[in-house]
Order: structure tokens, then C-alpha cells, then sequence
């Protein structure tokens, strides 16, 4: 038995775990006003094993995942996700009254865990350009 497998860490089989399709719908929000749209996420396990998923999203300041603007990070956990299974995500992406026109980018990541959801093993991230005005 070796180190790694004493402390239940598994070898990982290929650099990229997973496949990660962001969009946005509508692709614009309005400025200065209250309302969302949907940050629609998919994600594939591209191994040969089992993996412990996550779904992490990350605003800017002036945006937030609900109606008050206060919540710039948004955490999915997906279980386990088997061999080419895929999961669809909808997340609500909120404007306020304090929102200026411009582009913001967010960061979405895809994380898979070992034995916990506090280990991380590996993870891909894409970073979207949302557009306001």
C-alpha cells in the first residue's frame, strides 16, 4: 500500500477531468435595474472513474446571485458523477440599481474532490464575459 493510497487519494487518470460549456441567457442584463438572467452550466466527467463534483461560480462586485447583490459566490455540489455522466445547471445571475453598464467578467470552476468536499483534487475553470447596458 502506498502513501496516497493510505490517505484515500486516487491517481487521476488525464489532465482534463471534465468538460465545462458556460452560456448566458438573455447575453446582456439591464443597468441600473433589478434583473436576472440564467448562467446555464454543463458539465461531463471525461474519466474512467467516479468523481466527487462541485460547481463553483464567482461574480464581480457588482453583480450577485440574488435580487439584493449581497452573494458574489455561488457553490453547487453535484455528488458523484459517474463515468460520462453529465448535470445541467441553471444559476440566477442578478443586476440591481447600483449596477453600471460595462463588461464583467465571472469565473466558473468545475472541482472534483476526494473523500470530502474539502480536498481538492483537480479542477477546470472558464471565465465568462457578461455584458451590461
Amino acid at each position: 500500500m502506498g502513501l496516497l493510497e493510505l490517505f484515500g487519494k486516487k491517481p487521476v487518470v488525464g489532465p482534463f477531468l471534465f468538460d465545462l460549456e458556460c452560456s448566458f441567457h438573455p447575453l446582456r442584463l439591464p443597468a441600473h435595474k433589478s434583473d436576472f438572467g440564467l448562467l446555464n452550466v454543463k458539465v461531463k466527467n471525461n474519466s474512467d472513474q467516479e468523481l466527487l463534483t462541485s460547481v463553483v461560480a464567482v461574480l464581480p462586485r457588482d453583480l450577485g446571485f440574488e435580487k439584493i447583490g449581497l452573494q458574489q459566490e455561488h457553490e453547487s455540489r453535484l455528488g458523484l458523477l459517474k463515468p460520462g455522466e453529465e448535470r445541467f445547471l441553471k444559476i440566477e445571475v442578478w443586476s440591481n440599481q447600483k449596477t453600471p453598464p460595462g463588461n464583467f467578467k465571472m469565473k466558473v470552476f468545475a472541482i472534483s474532490h476526494y473523500r470530502d468536499y474539502a480536498h481538492i483534487l483537480n479542477e477546470v475553470r472558464r471565465i465568462l464575459e457578461l455584458r451590461v447596458a
